[in-house]
C-alpha cells in the first residue's frame, strides 16, 4: 500500500477503521462491558500516541505495527449478531412461499 500523508482525510479514514476494527476485535474477547470499557480506553491511548506523527514513512510503520497487532490479537470465534449472515438466527424461519389457496382462475 502506498504511503498516505499524514493530517488528510484519507489518513484519517483509514485510522478511524482501524479504531473501529481494534474496538470490535476488544469485544469479541471480552463480554463484560467493564473490561471492555477499560480496553477501549488502551486502544484510545495508543492511537492518541501516534497522532503528532508527521512524517509519512514513519506513520506508514505506525499504522503496519497497528494492523500487525490486530492480526495477533484476531479473535478465532467473533461474535455475530444473531440475525446477521453466520449468526445463529440467520434465515431460521424463512417466510413459506404461498399458492392460492383454492385452484383455478377466479
Amino acid at each position: 500500500m502506498s504511503a498516505i500523508l499524514p493530517f488528510t482525510e484519507a489518513n484519517s479514514k483509514r485510522v478511524a477503521s482501524l479504531f473501529r476494527k481494534a474496538l470490535r476485535t476488544a469485544f469479541d474477547s471480552t463480554y463484560k462491558f467493564e473490561v471492555y470499557r477499560a480496553e477501549t480506553i488502551k486502544i484510545r491511548q495508543q492511537i492518541e500516541v501516534n497522532k503528532h506523527i508527521s512524517d509519512p514513512i514513519e506513520l506508514q510503520e505506525a499504522i503496519g505495527k497497528f494492523e500487525a497487532k490486530l492480526a495477533e490479537f484476531k479473535h478465532p470465534d467473533p461474535y455475530v449478531a444473531p440475525s446477521r449472515p453466520g449468526g445463529s438466527k440467520y434465515q431460521r424461519n424463512i417466510p413459506v412461499e404461498r399458492e392460492p389457496l383454492v385452484p383455478g382462475d377466479w
